[in-house]
């Protein structure tokens, strides 16, 4: 016998069902006034349609409304939240607020179903392991496009610096990664988790915000989470240079009270497309290359006539990740 879902029924039969209208853009005006006078939250992390938020300083689990099936919220996402009606019931999420920015990512460069990261965020900092740099760097240069899409400012955070700091030449590589995306505006910390160096830095980048940390498994982002929101008391696992399981599962918020932040934590992956672009939009997203002034206003730098791009002007290694990620999207184009 197929199941029946009880709480959606009586979502669709309350005496304020007309709140809960399928399509947001079928509500009357009237009903659009009730939802919006209902209190926001802050959605803090999601698992197996439990949601947990923020609700007026009040860490509490609620429940998409039954006609909400198939609405998709993320962490960062504010919603509209009914309360519970009963004192053995949760309270209900109606709707779920336009993004101020988004981090979406997708499986690979020839898919185009993006999947969000994280909603509303304020930053992305993107933790690098500093004995494998040129794989983080390929990771770090995508995830900068991605958080230029999405209207996120970017951050690095070049991890595990204590596996490196007798080596001078893995030393001189930390120096050059910081020197490449400093010049085009985007900080970068040092740290050791291990040791604690460099975490008061990372702690003044993320102090008073909204940010995301992400990056391959195995680059230390939980440890970096124990350090600065003790009471997440993540897993951490031994993972070689190239990675190893995942710690984290799934986005999951958590207040860092010491600093007046809330930082997410995101699953580890080896992969972040960027199927949801375009070949073409792709300069946009480069900072050295956008407002170069060309001759054609939507000149990619491969040739076009007017091209002001000169050898020298760009940094070798991020013109190379230029040309590798249009490569890519055109063939997923």
């Amino acid at each position: 016998m197929p199941r029946i879902d009880i709480e959606a029924l009586e979502d669709e039969w309350e005496e304020d069902h007309h709140l809960l209208a399928r399509r947001s853009r079928d509500l009357s005006v009237k009903a659009r006034q009730r939802i919006e006078q209902l209190d926001t939250a802050r959605v803090l992390g999601l698992d197996r349609g439990r949601v947990t938020v923020d609700l007026n300083g009040e860490v509490v689990e609620a429940a998409l409304a039954g006609t909400m099936r198939g609405a998709k919220a993320a962490v960062g996402d504010w919603v509209r939240v009914r309360p519970a009606k009963r004192d053995d019931d949760r309270p209900r999420i109606v709707a779920v607020l336009d993004r101020d920015s988004v981090l979406t990512r997708t499986a690979d460069d020839v898919d185009d179903e993006e999947r969000v990261v994280v909603a509303n965020a304020d930053q992305i900092v993107v933790v690098l392991a500093a004995d494998y740099l040129d794989g983080g760097t390929r990771f770090l240069d995508r995830v900068l496009v991605a958080a230029s899409v999405g209207g996120l400012d970017a951050a690095a955070c070049v991890n595990k610096l204590d596996l490196v700091a007798d080596d001078d030449a893995a030393m001189a590589e930390v120096r050059a990664v910081v020197d490449r995306y400093e010049a085009i505006d985007v900080p970068v910390r040092v740290t050791s988790a291990l040791t604690g160096e460099g975490l008061d830095e990372l702690g003044l980048l993320v102090a008073g915000t909204w940010t995301a940390f992400a990056g391959h498994s195995g680059v230390g982002k939980s440890l970096l989470f124990n350090r600065l929101v003790p009471d997440a008391d993540h897993r951490v696992a031994a993972t070689g240079r190239y990675g190893g399981r995942h710690t984290t599962v799934a986005a999951w918020a958590w207040h860092a009270e010491a600093l007046d932040a809330w930082l997410v934590d995101t699953p580890g992956v080896r992969s972040f497309g960027l199927g949801g672009l375009a070949p073409d939009q792709l300069v946009e997203h480069f900072p050295e290359l956008r407002d170069l002034g060309c001759h054609l206003d939507d000149c990619t730098h491969t040739g076009e006539p007017g091209c002001r791009l000169t050898p020298g002007m760009v940094d070798p290694t991020r013109w190379e990740a230029y040309l590798r990620l249009r490569a890519s999207l055109q063939e997923g184009g």
